[in-house]
């Protein structure tokens, strides 16, 4: 009988030895780097999203190779970055990459049917800026000066057709840069030196009707070569009657400060008769009999609480107090000024020109 811890030397089974512990530990750390290894691959399968949000282009690259680098056709890398010819990129040009950051309208699938705004589109309107609009779609200003080819974001005009959306083809060239002008409409192109204020008394309108035109958000900034939508005021182009009146009659002026009226006459016939602004109970107009004395087709006005510049069609008929074009309110018929005879640009412009020094000046209530 055979002692049961004594082994066997002919047994079949025998303890497992050192270098046999050894291979069984190695084939499951294989097993597990494989299985590890195609746990990645899984991963990696996964379509990758960037996580920048602006892609420099570097020497040797080109729009299609970086598509391509962001699981995104050329086609739309073009479209999202507003580039017409995408065989032309260059060195260090930034290119916006869809990702985590994008309004979802934007990203939203090439077959979705939601589209923003009006069906991918935005009509500007009064008081809107690039900035608003790109806020209100969850844009940057940037997407947005891309998606329609803009190049100043400050130039943007009421009508003006937005495109918001990279899915819906792009604004045409015509419909981007050229408002459809109404009746009694004009594009004026800025010159050096020009103003809004100066523009807008110009053209015989106000500063506020520019910018609302033009959907300006700031009336300080302007630039040589930009195009503006000018509109004659409200006012009716009032022109002198002087078919009427006799060549050789007396040519007088009378302000009726009760009236708030400005009436130009020439012998026995009103040629002009308008309404005005004088001035405030605080800052009153002179009253009495006066007569034009120097003229000023334009002049800075500086005094307590106001500064402006370029006033047009200046005639003072008494010490400080002038008869003059006013761009800065279109109030007339209210006393506004402080003294001065508060006019319609272009009726100050007609008054200036048939006015000669010495006319007389007749202010009463």
């Amino acid at each position: 009988m055979q002692h049961p811890n004594t082994l066997s030397h002919d047994s079949t089974e025998s303890p497992p030895t050192f270098m046999a512990w050894v291979r069984s530990v190695t084939t499951s750390s294989v097993r597990l780097l494989v299985v590890l290894v195609a746990f990645a691959a899984l991963l990696l399968a996964e379509p990758v999203f960037a996580q920048e949000t602006v892609h420099v282009v570097a020497v040797g690259e080109n729009l299609s190779t970086i598509a391509r680098r962001y699981g995104m056709t050329m086609q739309d890398l073009a479209a999202y970055n507003g580039i017409v010819n995408p065989n032309i990129v260059f060195v260090g040009q930034q290119l916006e990459i869809p990702g985590s950051g994008l309004a979802p309208q934007t990203l939203a699938p090439a077959g979705s049917d939601a589209l923003p705004g009006e069906q991918g589109y935005y009509t500007v309107g009064a008081g809107d800026t690039l900035s608003d609009v790109a806020r209100r779609f969850g844009m940057t200003t940037g997407d947005l000066l891309r998606l329609n080819g803009i190049d100043n974001a400050n130039f943007i005009y009421v009508g003006q057709r937005l495109r918001v959306s990279a899915r819906v083809p792009a604004v045409t060239a015509h419909n981007e840069q050229t408002p459809k002008l109404q009746a009694a409409d004009e594009i004026y192109v800025v010159r050096a030196g020009d103003t809004l204020a100066t523009i807008a008394a110009r053209h015989g309108t106000t500063t506020q009707e520019l910018l609302v035109a033009n959907g300006l958000p700031n009336p300080n900034f302007v630039w040589v070569g930009q195009r503006l939508r000018v509109r004659a005021s409200g006012a009716t182009q009032t022109p002198l009657n002087l078919i009427a009146a006799p060549a050789d009659g007396q040519r007088w002026i009378e302000v009726n400060l009760t009236e708030q009226t400005l009436t130009a006459w020439q012998g026995d016939v009103a040629v002009l008769r308008t309404t005005i602004s004088s001035g405030r109970a605080s800052t009153p107009t002179v009253t009495g009999r006066f007569a034009i004395g120097t003229k000023y087709q334009a002049q800075r006005m500086i005094g307590p609480g106001y500064d402006l510049p370029n006033v047009p069609w200046v005639m003072y008929f008494y010490s400080g107090y002038a008869i003059h074009g006013t761009y800065w309110h279109n109030n007339f018929g209210t006393p506004m000024s402080h003294g001065c005879v508060n006019m319609r640009t272009n009726e100050a412009e007609m008054l200036y020109d048939w006015a000669p020094p010495g006319t007389e000046v007749y202010v009463h209530y």
